[in-house]
C-alpha cells in the first residue's frame, strides 16, 4: 500500500492562533488529526472500525513536531502521512509532512501510537491482532522518541486543575488536545509571547487521566526551552510531559 497517494488539505481557524497571531501548541495536534483521522478511514484503520470490530482504539504515546517556519493565518496547507517503521515493541510510528501552496515544508511531525484494549484499559499485547495493522515502512523525516524520562519537580505546582467533563473524549479519558492547552497555559507570560519562535514541540502521554482527577502542573525552565509536566495527585511520575524548544 502506498500511503503517499493520499493528501489532505488542512483548515486553519482563528482559535488556533493567540493574540499575537502565533499558532498555539495544541493547534499542531489538531492539524495532525485533520490529516490522520481521514487517512485512517481511507486505509480501513479508523477508530470507529477498530472499536466496533476489535474492541481496541488508537492511543497516542508521543508526538514530536519540527517547525521550519511559523504558520500564518492565510496559509493554504496540505499534509501527507505514512507509517515509517516496523512495529517498535507494541508501538506504531507515523510521519507527517505539511507543505504550503508553493510545496515548501512548513512543519513535520512524528508520532508513536499503540492500540488500547478498551475492556482491560491497557495497551493491547495481542500479537495476532496487532499484525492485522502492519503497513510497509516508509522514510523517517526527523528524530523522535516514544518516551522522555522526567520526574515530577518537588517545587509547588504552577497550577492545579480538576478534570472537567468536557475534556473527556469517546475513549473515556482526557483527550490529547487538552494537554497541549495545559502546557501552553502553564508557560510564563514571556514564553507565551515567544511562542511564534517555537522550533520544536514534544508531547509524551504516559498514563490516562479521568473525570474528577486532580492534575498538578509543573514547569521546568531552561535557557531556550521549557518542560511542563501534568501529574495526577498521589502519583509520583507525570501522566504527561511537554517540552517546548524556542528559536
Amino acid at each position: 500500500m502506498d500511503e503517499k497517494q493520499y493528501s489532505y488539505p488542512l483548515e486553519l481557524g482563528i482559535a488556533m492562533f493567540n493574540g499575537d497571531g502565533a499558532l498555539k501548541p495544541d493547534a499542531y495536534q489538531a492539524l495532525y488529526m485533520q490529516a490522520v483521522e481521514p487517512h485512517l478511514a481511507n486505509i480501513e484503520m479508523d477508530e470507529a472500525r477498530l472499536i466496533r470490530d476489535y474492541g481496541v482504539a488508537w492511543v497516542l504515546i508521543s508526538m514530536a513536531v519540527e517547525i521550519r517556519r511559523p504558520v500564518r493565518p492565510d496559509d493554504r496547507l496540505t499534509a501527507k502521512t505514512w507509517n515509517t517503521t516496523e512495529k517498535t515493541r507494541l508501538l506504531f510510528r507515523r510521519e507527517m509532512i505539511v507543505t504550503d501552496e508553493k510545496g515548501e515544508t512548513v512543519f513535520t511531525a512524528a508520532t508513536f501510537s499503540a492500540l488500547l484494549d478498551l475492556s482491560a484499559r491497557r495497551v493491547c499485547t495481542d500479537r495476532e491482532l496487532i499484525t492485522k495493522f502492519s503497513l510497509p515502512a516508509g522514510e523517517t523525516l526527523m528524530e523522535a522518541s516514544d518516551r522522555l524520562r522526567i520526574k515530577t519537580p518537588e517545587e509547588a505546582p504552577v497550577e492545579t486543575l480538576r478534570v472537567r467533563p468536557s475534556w473527556i473524549d469517546g475513549v473515556g479519558h482526557v483527550n490529547n488536545l487538552r494537554y497541549g492547552e495545559m502546557a501552553y497555559d502553564a508557560l510564563s507570560d514571556d514564553q507565551r509571547a515567544a511562542i511564534g519562535s517555537l522550533k520544536r514541540l514534544e508531547l509524551y502521554f504516559v498514563s490516562e487521566t479521568h473525570l474528577g482527577e486532580e492534575i498538578r502542573l509543573h514547569r521546568v525552565d531552561e535557557t531556550d526551552s521549557a518542560a511542563v509536566t501534568a501529574t495526577v495527585a498521589g502519583e509520583k511520575r507525570p501522566a504527561f510531559t511537554a517540552k517546548l524548544i524556542f528559536g
